[in-house]
Order: C-alpha cells, then sequence, then structure tokens
C-alpha cells in the first residue's frame, strides 16, 4: 500500500468537481485502462483504490489515471499485482535464510544515505513518478532520467493512453519513468 500526492490544480478536468467515484471509473474507462474488481472510493481530494491487477505497470497507469485529474491531491493505492509477493511469501523467505545471517544494520545505513526528490516517488512496476516542472518537455525529462533526450518517445509510450502527445505534457502532471 503506498500514497501517492498529486497537485490538486493540476490535471484534466473531469464531470464532477471535485471528482467522484463515477468520475474516476468514467476516466478510466475513456482512458481504456482494465478495472474489473477494482473499487474506486473518493473521499474530498482522496482517492482510495483497491483490488487486484495483473502487473505493476497496469497498477502504474491506473493510480496516475485517478490522480492526473484536477482537484484529486492523493491516491492512496491498495492495489495487489501478480508480481508483488504478498507479506506472507516476504516473510517466508527469511525462514529459508542460514541462521544469523539476516541483519537490519546495512539497511538501515542504506536508508539514511538515501536522497530522493522530494517530487518523485516509485510506482509498483518499478517506475519513477515524476511530476512535470515549468517549462519541462519530454525531451528535456528523457535527458534528466536517462541521460539521452531521445527516450522522450518511450517516455510517451509509457504513459499512453493518460498522455497522448509530447505537446500534452503539462506542469503539474505526473508521469511514470519506466526502469530501463
Amino acid at each position: 500500500m503506498s500514497r501517492f500526492r498529486f497537485p490538486v490544480d493540476a490535471g484534466l478536468a473531469s464531470a464532477g468537481t471535485p471528482p467522484n467515484a463515477a468520475a474516476v471509473l468514467a476516466r478510466l474507462d475513456a482512458l481504456g485502462l482494465p478495472h474489473p474488481g477494482i473499487e474506486v472510493r473518493v473521499a474530498g481530494g482522496t482517492v482510495t483504490l483497491s483490488g487486484r491487477v495483473a502487473d505493476g505497470a497496469t497498477q502504474e497507469r491506473l493510480v496516475l489515471a485517478a490522480g492526473n485529474l484536477h482537484g484529486i491531491g492523493l491516491v492512496d493505492d491498495r492495489l495487489s499485482n501478480a508480481e508483488t509477493p504478498g507479506l506472507l511469501e516476504s516473510l517466508g523467505s527469511f525462514a529459508r535464510l542460514p541462521p544469523g545471517s539476516a541483519s537490519t544494520a546495512p539497511a538501515a545505513e542504506a536508508v539514511h544515505e538515501a536522497r530522493p526528490e522530494s517530487s518523485e516517488r516509485f510506482g509498483a512496476g518499478g517506475s519513477l513518478f515524476h511530476i512535470v516542472g515549468p517549462q519541462e518537455t519530454l525531451e528535456s525529462i528523457a535527458e534528466r532520467h536517462y541521460g539521452n533526450a531521445a527516450a522522450a518517445r518511450g517516455i510517451l509510450e509509457a504513459n499512453q493512453p493518460v498522455l497522448e502527445s509530447a505537446q500534452a505534457v503539462a506542469p503539474g502532471l505526473v508521469l511514470r519513468l519506466p526502469p530501463q
């Protein structure tokens, strides 16, 4: 479960202002995103998504489609996917380690040294979520994150159908940048 913040005043207008569950579902339908069995709840500017999806990329697309609606400031992602092991499977892996090999000290040191950008988060499929800044283009984002402006096409493809063209990039829009 993750919570993702979105700029409330950015994003696409919806049928409801602020958006309601029906408006979020209508947006998912309009984008052709699969959502059978997905429950959508809206309270104020928060959307809660729960249910099971096929993979992490689909999960990321659903989160971004809901969060990139004008008036939504937070998406509470309670979705699970077939690629992510459950808590019991994760804990069970510790039982297969040799005695004394599981230590949290290296992890604690690594966490304290990490300095992620506050405007960016990782999605369920391993993609970086990037909030578009003023005057940023897909090319400048690709250059910054991948070291290659030509990777802009990959960013556009990763964000379809939410992002229809490179010209639709606007400040405040949240994009997924998949790992290379």
